[in-house]
């Protein structure tokens, strides 16, 4: 148990002191005279101590201790002339200003030092108490200065307070006084029934006045008690005050501001909630850094999770490194990016991914590349493309490719699988017979399938001089289904005309190419067709594509 009493308040219009006070009361706590006047007056002592706690001596010219007098509450003595007043430092004299009321120590010298060595005792006894209840003021001045300067007056208060006979508050026990980190406590102490009580600690205040013991629990920190008793006038009551301290060990702790120069380390929860700068910070368990945080470097035990809720760079560092894998491993985390997102290496998307735009760089290294799964566009949407859409699968698809002189067969083809057959001519003979520009002759090439035909052509001849004609044209072939494919290759009366064709077939799903069609596919294609020409059937597969014949050169 510790009394917390007298209470000491330091003038804002004044200079601390130089040299600290303490002050203490004979008894404790002082008690009022009886209010009937015939009885004797209660006698008290004001004891107080005088240090230095610099290192650097304070001149002192004298210390003035003023205690009120008079029959009023705030008045501790009746009568100032009864008082004895003493000092313990040598060649220092005691007096009592009375017009002032105030007890007046000082050297025979103008001014004596006192250091870190010279503490000292003042003491006023015989104080006849007055018979009023309440607090009074003891003023505490000393003219003091450091070095060479100016002496200055600095002046402290004491709160002191007197109390009724039959008042006392003692004995504020803690049990135990050291527990486990969330045990419990039992408080318990002594008092008069003449008073209310408070017991305060944290941020808690227990009015305790009908109690005498108190049990508390789930206590996580070191922690003072205070017992506050309060008496008296409500204009200018009395108060007293005890304390008890618990130790917890392995508390929890909750400090203003945190200074660390070597390693922290954390092996609970860690809960910071102001502004944390630290060198090297290591957390065991969790850690919950609520408000500005600046840290060289944080480690968090592989064996635990470091939970933010959200990183920002600042400053010219106003990024976010993360020198390994940043894995969001729960259904329904998200990460939003509002600005700029740049990868610098290989990025995978292994799940449903959602965005409102993809823009690839269009440089000549910009391609966007969907190595395996697939790529489907929702009903009701559109798949646009501004440029060249190449489909690509084993290499170059190409069924047949030849000069037309050389003549072509019709040829019906199986669809193993869903796909588009491309026919492509060019004409090739260059000509300066204005009469051959004239003639209607082209050379076609034509592709049928699902009872439809579609067809291209190119003239036999361009003029000299002019560009090479060329035309493509792709047809799509479901699954299962035959495309017949023929051209028509005469040549112009008398000349020797030539172009060149090709056809290709391009798969699409990742499926298998075209087959030879059977006998029975053919009858029935022909039945569809109205068809009796006998044709001849060629095979292409993925596994063994045609390889496509030199590319042709113009005649």
């Amino acid at each position: 148990m510790a009394l917390v009493s007298p209470t000491r308040t330091a003038d804002p219009t004044a200079n601390e002191p130089l040299l600290a006070y303490t002050l203490t009361t004979s008894p404790d706590p002082l008690k009022a005279s009886p209010e009937n006047p015939q009885a004797p007056e209660e006698r008290g002592e004001l004891h107080i101590v005088g240090s230095r706690h610099s290192g650097t001596p304070a001149d002192v010219q004298w210390i003035r201790v003023k205690v009120p007098a008079g029959p009023m509450s705030p008045d501790l003595a009746t009568d100032l002339a009864k008082v004895t007043p003493r000092i313990s430092l040598s060649g220092w004299t005691a007096r009592l200003d009375a017009a002032a009321k105030e007890f007046v120590f000082s050297p025979s010298a103008g001014h004596a030092p006192i250091g870190p060595d010279t503490g000292f005792t003042i003491q006023l006894s015989e104080i006849p108490v007055n018979r009023k209840v309440g607090t009074s003021p003891i003023t505490i001045t000393e003219s003091s200065r450091t070095g060479s300067s100016a002496f200055q007056s600095r002046t402290v208060a004491f709160n002191v307070g007197k109390f009724p006979a039959d008042f006392y508050l003692r004995n504020l026990i803690c049990t135990p006084l050291v527990i486990n980190n969330g045990g419990d406590v039992t408080l318990t102490w002594e008092r008069s029934a003449n008073a209310t009580y408070e017991l305060l600690y944290g941020d808690t205040n227990l009015d305790v006045t009908k109690d005498t013991t108190k049990r508390i629990t789930n206590v996580k920190s070191d922690t003072t008690f205070y017992l506050r008793g309060t008496t008296g006038d409500a204009s200018n009551p009395v108060v007293r005050i005890l304390s008890a301290q618990v130790s917890v060990l392995k508390p929890d702790l909750e400090i203003g501001n945190l200074i660390v120069h070597g390693t922290t380390q954390l092996h609970g929860a860690a809960q910071l909630n102001g502004a944390t700068s630290t060198k090297n910070l290591t957390v065991a368990g969790t850690a919950n850094l609520t408000g500005a945080t600046t840290t060289k470097d944080l480690t968090v035990n592989t064996a635990n999770t470091l939970h933010v809720r959200t990183i920002e760079g600042s400053g010219s560092y106003g990024s976010l490194a993360i020198g390994g894998r940043l894995t969001l491993s729960t259904e329904g985390r998200e990460v939003n990016v509002l600005s700029k997102f740049t990868v610098a290496g290989t990025t995978a998307l292994n799940g449903a991914t959602t965005t409102k735009n993809v823009t690839v760089d269009p440089g000549a290294d910009g391609y966007l590349w969907l190595k395996t799964g697939r790529l489907d566009t929702a009903a009701g949407t559109n798949l646009n493309a501004y440029g060249t859409v190449g489909i690509i699968k084993n290499g170059a698809q190409a069924l047949h490719s030849n000069y037309i002189r050389h003549g072509f067969r019709e040829t019906t083809y199986r669809a193993n699988g869903d796909g588009f057959l491309t026919l492509a001519l060019t004409c090739l003979q260059s000509t300066t017979n204005n009469t051959w520009r004239e003639l209607n002759a082209y050379f076609t090439a034509y592709a049928t399938t699902a009872g439809v035909t579609r067809g291209i052509s190119v003239p036999q001849a361009h003029f000299h001089g002019s560009r090479q004609a060329n035309s493509q044209m792709s047809v799509p072939v479901a699954k299962g289904g035959t495309v017949k494919v023929s051209l028509d290759n005469t040549q112009l009366p008398g000349g020797v005309a030539d172009g060149y064709f090709a056809v290709y077939w391009t798969p699409l799903g990742g499926g298998p190419n075209l087959a030879l069609a059977t006998a029975a596919e053919i009858a029935e294609h022909e039945e569809q067709n109205g068809s009796d020409g006998a044709e001849a059937l060629e095979t292409f597969t993925s596994d063994a594509p045609a390889a496509p014949e030199t590319e042709p050169s113009p005649r």
